[in-house]
């Protein structure tokens, strides 16, 4: 298995694709997108589904998404496209009741942002 990943990894396509900075957000995000597919076609059941990830797999990628743009220091705008992308897997395959879950991520996405400044204030001494 992982001289088929490595083969894959060495692709030009892929190697050329690895180059632009911004990349694992990328991956991270598509990894995301592409498991509610996964679990579909492992006919997982719509309850252990929508508990084991979309309510905890998800919200973690989501932070820790968030803390890749953050340290990339990327622009702000990037926080939108895991959010974007689960709202077009849902229209596209899921119940509609699970665009609340596009929010919860991008909740998700700017405490990754935010950090260790979370519980921080600001003092006026």
């Amino acid at each position: 298995m992982s001289k088929f990943l490595q083969k894959i990894e060495h692709l030009p396509v892929i190697e050329r694709l690895n180059q632009f900075y911004a990349m694992p957000v990328i991956w991270w995000c598509l990894l995301a997108a592409v498991l509610p597919f996964c679990f579909s076609l492992a006919m997982v059941p719509v309850v252990l589904r929508v508990g084991l990830l979309f309510m905890l797999i998800n919200p973690l990628l989501s932070y820790h998404i968030g803390k890749l743009i953050g340290r990339l220091k990327l622009r702000r705008w990037w926080v939108l496209l895991l959010p974007v992308l689960f709202c077009l897997v849902v229209l596209l395959h899921f119940a509609k009741y699970n665009l609340i879950f596009c929010l919860i991520y991008l909740i998700f996405e700017i405490f990754g942002l935010m950090d260790k400044q979370i519980y921080l204030s600001k003092r006026s001494d």
